[in-house]
This record gives C-alpha cells, structure tokens and sequence, in this order.
C-alpha cells in the first residue's frame, strides 16, 4: 500500500465518507450527496425485484455505484470484454468449449482468471525485483521520527510472528480435525503469500479482488498433483480463498487509514476483531439470503444461457462449482483456456507498460487536441487493463453495461466538477469539497449501500413469509 500508492477506488470513497461524517463542516456539503445515494440505492433495489421491465435490463443501484467508483476506463474495458465474449460463442462452440445456449462466461471467466495471472507475474515480478534491489542497497532503517511517519509504526517481528502461529494452527486443525490431506493444505497456505500480492494490486486498480483466480489456480495445481475428491478441494481452496479475500480486504482498509493517518497497530487490532465478528455473522446472513431467493441454490453452471436467471448471477459460485467440477469431469480444454489467458495478460501488460511510458506516447496524450481521446480508447477498448478486462469475462452483458455507465457518469461528472472547482478556486469560493473528494464517490458509495439495505430488507421480509407460511 505504500510503496505502490495505488488508487484503491473503494478505500478512497470509504475515506470520504468519514471525513464527511466526521467533519462537521464537510458534513454539511454532503450528507446531501451520500443521503441521496443511499435512497435512490435502496428504491432501485426495491424496484429491481417487484417491477418486472427493471428486472429485464436487469437493473443493479450497487453494480451503477460500483461503476461510479472505478470510472469509465475500467466499466467501458468490462463492456468491452462482455461484448467480445458475446461475439466469439460461435468461434467457442466451434472448438468445442462451449456447447450450444451455454453463455459466453462458462469459459471466459477461465480466459478471464488468466489474464489477472498473467499480469501479475509482471506486476509481482517487478515488485520483487525492486525490493530486492532495494534490499542490497540500503543501509539499516532508522526508527520512525515520533511526529509526522509516527502512525506508520508497526511491530514486524510480532506480526510475522502472528501469521507464523495462526498458519500452524490452520494447517493442524484442516489435517488433525476435519482430516484434510495435509499436502493440499500447505500448498494453499504457500500460496497466500504470492496472491495477497496479486489480489491487492488488483483490488488497488481495479476495484476488483480476483480472489477466485487464486482459487481456481489452487484447484488446477491440486488436480495436477492428483487430488480429484472435490470436497477435500473446497476445503483446500477455502483455505486461500478466505486468507485472499481477508488480506485485499484489510490492504484496502489500510488504504483508508493511509489516506487518513490512522495508527496502523490499533486498525490492525480492530480489523482482527471484525473478522471475529463477521465470521459468526456470515452465516447468518449466508442462512438468510439462501431462504429468501431460492435462486441463490441453483447451479448456474449447468444452465443455458436462456435459462439463467436476471438477477443475482452468482459470479464467484460459478467460477467455483466450475472449477471443482473439472476434478471430477476433467475437461483439458478448461486448462487450455486458462493457459491463454496467462499468456494473453502478460503479453499486453508488457505492451502497456511499455507503450505507456515512450516519451513521444506521453507528448501524444498532453499536448495533441486528440490525444485525451486517444488515450482513452487505448486504455480502456483496445489495449485495456487485463485486470478491468477480466471483469467483463465474469459477468453478463447487462451487469457489465451498468458497471460501463457508472464509469462513464462518474468520469463525466469528474471532468465537469475539475472545471467547477477551477471556476470557485478564482471566486475565492471555500464551500466547494476537497479536491480528493468527488461528489461521484459519495453517491456511488451510497447507491451500493442503499441496495444492499433494499436487498437484506427483501431477503428479510421473503423469510418472515416463508416462515409465516
């Protein structure tokens, strides 16, 4: 987090929302912004699941704010993949990964998952690469100066001591407990350490924790090395999908806190114990939704595409029952499509990273009338971010073209607000919020939480019914 300084779209918008419900001067000039997010969140998402044409472009408040977060060039680049996969069911069918009616995305979120890999054997590369040369050049650290860096201080004796104790004890409770092949659980307890990179570079891009590329890469390794019991699978895979998803979730955490100066040990303290307590939760709320939209129990990897339901399309669950299907029904071509995407995400974020950076490129963007434009088109159509790309590759059309109008609201709305901001700075006017502080942030923050209130009242109410009944 902070070598990289990456954007963290979420981590961003989490830390406007307390410094506007913490300051009482930002307060004031938002509370509008954030309130009214948070009430068309929660109308979209009521009106999603009673009105029936809403239901059919199947409209999502959270995937729209979620949009409004990451901006145009990350929802275009999702589009564009969604249409892409659209377009090349014939080709898929043809070569015989798909059948005919299955949806585009029962391979392309294999193709989807490469990608992520194989931009990230860059991007760790690189990171490694670094520190190492930074390791053999420098001098011993000096202790942190007690003012200004005093809310970095950490104790990394302790934590890696922490992590070393709690892994232990993972590894004995899988293997002497619940009797997991304890070979299995060291190599996802190994590989943790490598996608707690991956997933937070992701995450810091893209908004976006690929943390099911982790899980599929555990379960094509552990089927390479023999495992072909799926339950032992879904334990091993858990293992790194829980540790994966905890470490992007506290990186983005410290992202807030970074933004904010807060005592990285006393966060660290707190964050331990909210996994106390989502843990026990999670299952309630797991129980809830489950009852509440029997949707939720479908295998969707064994529908046609005309049969998959509009709403709630269960991305990771797919991407999962998929993965643990083939160590039961080995389809070498599932390998073949992920193989592919390794090569095809390396190979354009080395084209990236090097297109980027030529000096004449950069001229091109600042100082040509269409070099915005240009740029933009690069970015986010033609060459796009393998990590926003794959977005497209995981979901449906419709999910992915509300991710794409969020963005574009939201760059839309950043470049009018830069040009107001210009306009009150040389008015003197001091009204106007900081300049890391979009209005887009607030609302898009709002419309994710609105529907998330909407979708656990629904989910509620569908219970008391049933119960009822």
């Amino acid at each position: 987090v902070d070598r990289l300084q990456l954007t963290f779209p979420s981590g961003l918008a989490v830390a406007n929302i307390l410094r506007a419900l913490t300051d009482p001067a930002l307060l004031k000039r938002s509370v509008a912004r954030l309130g009214g997010g948070i009430a068309l969140g929660i109308g979209g998402g009521l009106a999603s699941a009673k009105i029936a044409a809403l239901g059919v472009i199947e409209l999502s408040t959270s995937t729209l704010g979620a949009g409004m977060l990451v901006g145009a060039r990350i929802g275009v680049a999702a589009l564009a993949a969604a249409l892409t996969g659209s377009l090349l069911i014939p080709a898929f069918v043809s070569i015989g990964w798909l059948q005919p009616g299955e949806p585009f995305r029962k391979i392309t979120f294999l193709i989807g998952l490469g990608l992520i890999i194989g931009a990230a054997i860059l991007d760790i590369g690189q990171i490694m690469l670094e520190a190492w040369r930074r390791w053999r050049e420098s001098s011993p650290a000096p202790a942190p100066a007690a003012g200004e860096e005093a809310w970095k201080r950490i104790s990394y004796p302790r934590l890696v001591a922490w992590t070393a104790f709690w892994a232990a004890v993972l590894v004995w409770v899988g293997s002497q407990l619940l009797h997991q092949p304890l070979m299995f659980l060291i190599l996802a307890a190994a590989l943790v350490l490598v996608f707690a990179l991956v997933n937070g570079i992701s995450l810091g891009i893209s908004d976006s924790t690929p943390i099911s590329a982790a899980f599929v890469t555990a379960i094509v390794l552990m089927a390479a090395l023999g495992l072909k019991d799926a339950g032992v699978g879904l334990m091993a895979g858990s293992v790194l999908l829980v540790a994966c998803a905890v470490s992007a979730d506290m990186q983005q955490d410290r992202s807030t806190g970074w933004r904010l100066g807060t005592p990285r040990a006393l966060q660290f303290r707190f964050q331990v114990l909210g996994l106390l307590v989502g843990a026990i939760a999670s299952v309630g709320f797991a129980r809830l939704f489950m009852n509440a939209y029997p949707v939720l129990a479908l295998d969707q990897t064994t529908m046609l595409a005309a049969d998959a339901p509009a709403q709630w399309q269960s991305a990771m669950t797919y991407k999962f029952v998929g993965a643990l299907r083939g160590l039961t029904d080995d389809k070498p071509y599932q390998r073949h499509a992920i193989v592919l995407g390794i090569a095809i995400g390396l190979a354009v974020q080395i084209l990236r990273r090097w297109l980027f950076a030529r000096p004449a490129y950069q001229r091109l963007r600042t100082r040509h009338r269409a070099g915005g434009t240009v740029d933009f088109l690069l970015d986010a159509v033609l060459i796009p971010s393998p990590y926003a790309y794959s977005f497209g590759t995981f979901f449906g059309i419709a999910t992915s073209a509300w991710l794409a109008v969020g963005g574009v609201i939201s760059s839309s709305a950043a470049w009018l607000d830069g040009r107001r901001r210009r306009g009150r700075a040389r008015g003197g006017d001091a009204d106007a919020l900081p300049a890391d502080m979009s209005t887009t942030s607030l609302i898009g923050g709002g419309l994710i939480a609105g529907d998330a209130l909407a979708a656990l009242g629904l989910g509620i109410a569908g219970l008391l019914s049933t119960l009822a009944g």
